[in-house]
């Protein structure tokens, strides 16, 4: 495991781009690794070439020799393009208790490599929030030994299939009346994302309750996200967070993006992520 400081285009959950503009001595082209594998999905891996700092595109890898293994059985990937950008994707899903290792060479750079499993998919129960009010209650069970999560909240949208997804970020904040297991997040700023490891609460079953933005309307859906997070995606999404931090503040050290690819950079890690509709009564 390392971390790096470079110009390199980052994928995030949602799989967008956007770059890392931090100066170093520039030690030429590699391979640039993004895929966060997500349980009962297939995987998305996309592959581009660093370039020095000041690049501006970063050219995709259509034609790399890829070595990916579940355990001890192959994955077959196939090149697609989706919308607009190159993935090479897996014919079969990921699952939860097993170990993905993988290899990438392509012609003039070095080869690369890296590995991860999935992450614990977190439990959650018994949602509750009110119109009128801002309150938003719901109950996370927490496994014992290490686990890590991301939060965020949407409005949700329904489909014509009855289904919801999200629709648009709400902005939240921990209550302090009652997150006790938070309160070095406490604030009185409402975020749209919150990283948060179980350091203080492994093994418990607590009550999370969030204060919107927004005063909650009667029969609207609000769709909460929870995202366990290995080792791996914990430290890159933390980079990334500090990053940005970092960056709208003149006076900070420039932060560094995390990379658990050998020989390359990037990021090839597990996440699980959990739905939880709540409807405002």
């Amino acid at each position: 495991m390392k971390k790096i400081f470079l110009f390199i285009a980052i994928a995030a959950l949602a799989a967008c781009e956007r770059s890392a503009d931090i100066s170093v001595e520039y030690e030429g082209d590699r391979i640039v690794v993004n895929s966060l594998m997500q349980e009962d999905s297939v995987v998305y891996l996309r592959l581009t070439r660093s370039q020095p700092p000041g690049a501006t595109t970063f050219p995709e890898i259509r034609n790399a020799a890829i070595r990916l293994m579940a355990g001890d059985a192959p994955m077959d990937l196939q090149y697609q393009e989706i919308g607009g950008k190159g993935y090479y994707v897996s014919a079969t899903k990921v699952a939860a208790g097993v170990k993905y290792q993988l290899e990438v060479s392509a012609a003039g750079l070095p080869a690369v490599t890296a590995e991860d499993t999935l992450p614990r998919r977190p439990l959650l129960r018994e949602p509750f929030a009110q119109e009128g009010g801002n309150r938003v209650k719901v109950y996370l069970s927490d496994m014992p030994g290490p686990d890590r999560y991301r939060i965020r909240l949407y409005k949700a949208k329904k489909l014509g299939d009855g289904r919801y997804v999200p629709a648009e970020r709400r902005g939240y904040r921990f209550d302090p009346s009652y997150n006790n297991s938070f309160t070095d997040m406490i604030t009185e700023t409402y975020h749209e994302s919150s990283l948060i490891p179980d350091e203080r609460f492994d093994g418990r079953e607590i009550l999370v309750v969030f204060q919107t933005r927004q005063v909650l309307v009667k029969d609207e859906v609000l769709l909460l996200e929870v995202t366990g997070l290995t080792s791996a995606s914990w430290q890159y999404l933390k980079s990334l967070e500090l990053q940005e931090t970092v960056n709208g503040n003149f006076l900070g050290e420039p932060a560094s993006v995390y990379t658990n690819v050998g020989k390359g950079y990037g990021i090839f890690a597990g996440v699980s992520v959990t739905y939880l509709e709540i409807p405002v009564k």
